[in-house]
């Protein structure tokens, strides 16, 4: 009790003076660190750390919850909870063994989905395990929140987490025991990473043994490579593996799909889930191979003629043209060709977030070009959110001064194995100043692999690689172009919605079928910001009710420009598939390989006559 009362006389003192009030050696150096971390947190009143929810915390929390809930079960005696702790210091798991130490442990805020750091309750054994990089042990009066003193804590590192192990503060707790279970729970995440990499190597060496020509398996953060899709050039294997990472990100595995390679080569691949016994989900492998040119004497496949339409006259077939091809094709398959066509004709924008997300997922820095107002910033934040919940981001705003632009890797070092989204705003607005402070900025985070994100969003009317900021072209491997709203007149009315919602609250607000014929009419040229503006004008003006065209500013209704490039490859594949059905709208739309509402609506966009 001595130690008690000196260690609680010594914590007064520090609340008081700080480290230059205590006496030499009564308060163990990693201890007086927490406590210095841990000056902004209240700790006078309850105790309430931030719920952040129970996300997917992968292969680790599946391992500590096998291994803490055993331990749990096995040995109800010990009196005390054990838990782990992430990266990011949210609770993920915690088995109690003592209901009435349970109960002192939800007073405490150690409850999983709460994110207990040293911000929120203090001093904990996780924080100073965390910065110790070892195992150790926290004495009641150690901690500096109340509700923390009646618990001894000792935490051990494992992986990208703690395991802690909690008794109250007048029972006995050593490191050894946390340290025990980090390494059960070690042994344990270590056997199950190999088991799921078994089982994909054995699923894609069952499909070689098949013959399949091309196979890319991947779990986790692995991914293999057959022997021909090795040999293959640089840009077709990265194809095939963002075809791979986006499908399993997206959940879009199961079923033939067809893919054209940067070689210009066609291929049909196959992308299949590998899955355990119990139904869990280990990894992808994707199989497939080349199409080839000719499908017969004389006859050529539908992907063939695909790709010459595609790629130009020049790719011409070298046998005696079948003019009775036609006749022994499969209809099916061709419907089928003429919809993949169409939809990346129809869908510019879902074709860019799966580009977006592919190169995310596979930790790629990359650029964003797009007109002003579009939102590159939302789509950086928002796909890089749904990939890694758990990750951080910085954004840096180009246009500021060049002694701002300075960027501490030390800082941006990710937790818990998520990565860090590094934001370059309007890049384009960079100083040759500016311009060279990022770029030494930049070369240690890009030498940081898996770790650091970049993402940079740069306006399409200043591209332009011999201004300033061409000299950082270098770190990004990709480049991404985000569709003007002008092109997204499919989503445009639930994106109306959307932004109408959030800025209405819980008033009662909609919009007519009229009012979004007409904004589907209007060009846009200020993109999502001039939605907003718009959309803004309306709620100050239309307090509840349905919006109706007179509530609309007068500048939605002047005349549209000339159609664009890709508004008039639209309206040609729209008319041919019209004359190709007789006038039917319904076979139309699925010969498009799209909604019969978005065919509905571009056919009034476009003024395209009735065809019967």
């Amino acid at each position: 009790m001595t130690a008690a009362r000196v260690l609680d006389a010594a914590r007064e003192r520090f609340r008081r003076g700080g480290r230059a009030a205590l006496p030499a050696g009564v308060v163990r150096p990693e201890i007086v660190a927490s406590w210095e971390r841990s000056v902004g947190a209240s700790v006078g009143g309850p105790v309430d750390p931030p719920f952040v929810g129970h996300h997917d915390g992968g292969p680790l929390v599946a391992a500590a919850d096998a291994v803490l809930h055993r331990f749990a079960r096995e040995n109800p005696e010990v009196g005390c909870s054990v838990a782990l702790v992430g990266d990011d210091a949210v609770v993920r798991v915690r088995y109690d063994t003592d209901p009435a130490l349970g109960e002192l442990l939800d007073a405490a805020g150690l409850v999983p989905g709460h994110r207990c750091d040293e911000a929120s309750v203090g001093t904990t054994a996780a924080s100073v395990a965390a910065h110790e990089r070892r195992a150790v042990l926290v004495e009641g009066p150690e901690h500096l929140h109340p509700a923390w003193r009646l618990l001894r804590e000792a935490a051990a590192p494992v992986g990208g987490g703690r395991i802690v192990v909690v008794a109250h503060a007048s029972e006995p707790v050593t490191p050894a025991l946390a340290r025990l279970l980090a390494d059960a729970v070690a042994d344990h995440d270590e056997r199950d990473r190999r088991r799921r990499v078994l089982a994909v190597h054995d699923a894609m060496s069952a499909l070689r043994a098949e013959g399949v020509p091309w196979v890319v398996a991947a779990t986790g953060d692995e991914t293999w490579l057959g022997r021909e899709v090795a040999a293959l050039p640089d840009a077709d294997r990265q194809a095939l593996g963002d075809a791979l990472t986006t499908s399993v990100l997206l959940d879009e595995t199961g079923g033939p799909r067809h893919l054209d390679l940067p070689s210009g080569v066609c291929a049909e691949v196959d992308l299949r889930e590998v899955r355990g016994e119990d139904g869990e989900v280990f990894g992808a492998v994707l199989a497939g191979g080349p199409v080839p040119v000719h499908a017969g004497a004389g006859r050529v496949s539908v992907a063939a003629r695909e790709a010459r339409r595609r790629q130009g006259s020049h790719v011409a077939p070298t046998g005696r043209r079948d003019f009775a091809a036609d006749l022994h094709r499969d209809p099916s398959s061709g419907e089928e060709a003429r919809r993949r066509a169409t939809q990346e004709l129809f869908g510019p924008y879902e074709r860019m977030r799966r580009d977006a997300t592919a190169a995310l997922g596979r930790r790629r820095h990359l650029l964003l070009v797009g007109e002003n107002g579009v939102g590159k910033r939302t789509l950086a934040r928002e796909r890089f959110t749904y990939l890694f919940p758990r990750g951080t981001s910085t954004t840096v705003d180009c246009t500021g001064p060049a002694d701002d632009l300075r960027l501490d890797p030390g800082s941006l070092d990710p937790v818990g194995g998520e990565a860090h989204l590094v934001l370059l705003d309007q890049v384009h607005a960079l100083t040759p100043v500016a311009a060279r402070r990022l770029d030494e900025a930049l070369r240690p985070l890009t030498a940081m692999p898996g770790r650091v994100v970049v993402v940079g969003c740069l306006d399409s009317a200043a591209v332009d690689a011999a201004r300033p900021y061409g000299l950082l072209l270098r770190h990004f491997h990709d480049t991404v172009r985000v569709p003007a709203l002008r092109h997204r007149t499919d989503e445009l009315a639930g994106l109306a919605q959307a932004v109408l919602r959030s800025m209405s609250g819980a008033r009662s607000l909609r919009l007519s079928h009229q009012v979004v014929r007409v904004l589907e009419g209007y060009a846009w040229p200020g993109n999502i910001a001039e939605l907003e503006d718009v959309l803004r004008y309306v709620v100050a003006r239309k307090p509840v009710g349905i919006v109706q065209p007179p509530d609309l500013p007068a500048l939605c209704f002047t005349s549209a420009p000339r159609l664009t490039m890709l508004e008039t490859a639209q309206a040609d594949a729209i008319i041919h598939a019209l004359y190709e059905t007789r006038g039917n709208r319904y076979k139309a739309a699925a010969m498009l390989g799209i909604a019969r509402s978005s065919l509905y609506r571009k056919i009034d966009a476009f003024g395209i006559s009735y065809i019967a």
